[in-house]
């Protein structure tokens, strides 16, 4: 069950998925299969069938699986399982041999540990720690972001009284020149008449 279920022999070398296929004498095997059926009568699969059957084969250079004698890969499996309550983040479904007796002898710490394991809390406890992590960058990006509307805020303020010390300037500036050109141009008139005499 494990073999078709969980990850354990999706990244094996050649050699160990030789070892795994054969060992010892004889005739060498080139590939091996296998084959759970499940009820489906609560159609807890979303497959309109009593029966579903998944299918792995695994030879030394191929890894197949099979939902119901159609190819499929393995996120396909892997989506509809967890679809039907099989999660990868909680292998806990499949009970190896000896691991009820060692449970059941470990101490009462690590069995709560393998409960909360069980319960699915560790991947809650991860995804909060996650959580707090983004959480805690985005009131830094926040406070940064608000010292900049601040510095954005007090420059425009800045800005605002220059422009109006611009604009106060450019009044001047323009009766300047306008009073520079009445000089110039009664000048002007001045000296063209002193030549006409």
């Amino acid at each position: 069950i494990q073999f078709v279920l969980s990850d354990e022999f999706s990244h094996m070398r050649p050699d160990q998925r030789q070892a795994l296929l054969h060992e010892g004498t004889g005739p060498r095997v080139i590939s091996a299969f296998v084959e759970i059926i499940f009820d489906n009568s609560d159609n807890r699969i979303p497959i309109e069938k009593d029966e579903v059957v998944l299918r792995r084969v695994i030879g030394s250079k191929k890894d197949q699986y099979f939902l119901d004698k159609k190819m499929v890969t393995k996120t396909d499996v892997m989506n509809l399982l967890e679809s039907a309550g099989f999660s990868r983040s909680n292998p806990y479904y499949i009970v190896k041999q000896g691991k009820i007796n060692q449970m059941a002898t470990a101490p009462d710490s690590q069995r709560l540990k393998l409960l909360r394991e069980v319960a699915g809390t560790k991947v809650y406890d991860e995804r909060k720690e996650e959580s707090n992590a983004i959480l805690t960058e985005t009131d830094g990006k926040r406070e940064k972001i608000s010292d900049l509307l601040k510095y954005i805020e007090e420059r425009l303020n800045t800005l605002e009284g220059e422009k109006e010390e611009l604009k106060e300037y450019q009044k001047w500036d323009k009766m300047r020149r306008s009073l520079e050109y009445t000089i110039h141009d009664h000048e002007l008139k001045d000296t063209r008449k002193k030549l006409d005499e």
